[in-house]
């Protein structure tokens, strides 16, 4: 009697230490789990962060650039008011190439901004150095501008476009494609939010296509459905001289009414009531 009972606290033990081993195996799982989740999020915001940098990188490169540049045109702006053929050329050529550094800064910080509005990687300090380069960007298109200005008045023809011009249309241009695309999105919306679709046919056509009313909606094969707009659809010619509809609408929303030629026409009286039930209409003909 003590073997056994010896035998039976030493098998309950060892599955007291397994059940425990167990859990620690389960909770151990789970930790690496998270550990995992954090260590990739945490890759991903740094991958994120580099290429923040790398373009602010690449922002003050080309504003160096411009720097470079612009002395040059600040010298020939006190040079005399005749100036040699090779400077006029140098001039312009410096120019064109900082109208194009500009240009391209000012799309890049307009990538940086659309970046950051859309992450969920929330930096203080990023934030501030963005708006940095955008304060930046505009003294440097007002004093190019000026330079310019001076330029011409000392006989330079210079051919390239103005910067704040080119830079304002660029602007305007981007504003009206965002209007666009956001008027098309709402659009799309709002078409979906006032969509419905009916499907008529005799009894031998809605069982080819499976159709059974039976069936919750989203068993439907929209595909096989005619899309209408509700706030336009309030009438359907069956061509049919019986039609009975097979889907719940209320009865006060509609009725069915008969040509001269003793076709039946759908009528909808109502349509918030008739569409309050089911987006989906199903007519039987014979």
């Amino acid at each position: 009697m003590k073997l056994i009972l010896k035998s039976v606290c030493l098998v309950a033990f060892l599955a007291t230490v397994l059940a425990s081993c167990n859990y620690k195996t389960e909770a151990h799982k789970k930790l690496e789990i998270e550990k995992d989740s954090i260590l990739a999020l945490q890759q991903s915001q740094l991958a994120e962060m580099e290429e923040y940098l790398d373009l602010i990188q690449g922002v003050d490169s080309a504003f160096d650039e411009i720097r470079m540049s612009q002395n040059i045109l600040t010298f020939a702006s006190y040079d005399s008011e005749d100036p040699s053929e090779n400077m006029r050329q140098k001039v312009s050529d410096n120019m064109n190439m900082i109208n194009n550094l500009l240009y391209e800064n000012q799309a890049k910080i307009a990538e940086l901004e659309e970046k950051l509005a859309n992450s969920d990687l929330k930096s203080t300090k990023l934030q501030r150095m963005v708006n940095k380069l955008t304060s930046d960007l505009k003294k440097k298109t007002a004093e190019i501008t000026q330079l310019r200005e001076e330029l011409v008045s000392k006989n330079y023809q210079l051919d390239s476009l103005n910067v704040m011009y080119r830079m304002s249309q660029d602007r305007e241009a981007a504003l009206v494609a965002k209007t666009t695309e956001q008027d098309s999105i709402m659009n799309s919306q709002d078409a979906q939010l006032h969509r419905a679709y009916f499907f008529m046919g005799n009894r031998r056509a809605l069982r080819d296509n499976d159709i059974n009313v039976k069936d919750r909606e989203s068993g439907y094969r929209t595909e096989l459905f005619t899309p209408v707009d509700i706030r336009a659809f309030d009438r359907l010619e069956t061509g049919a001289k019986s039609a009975k509809i097979l889907t719940k609408h209320p009865e006060s929303s509609y009725t069915i009414q008969e040509n001269s030629d003793k076709t039946k026409v759908l009528v909808i009286k109502n349509a918030t009531d008739f569409w309050s039930v089911s987006r989906y209409l199903i007519i039987q003909t014979r």
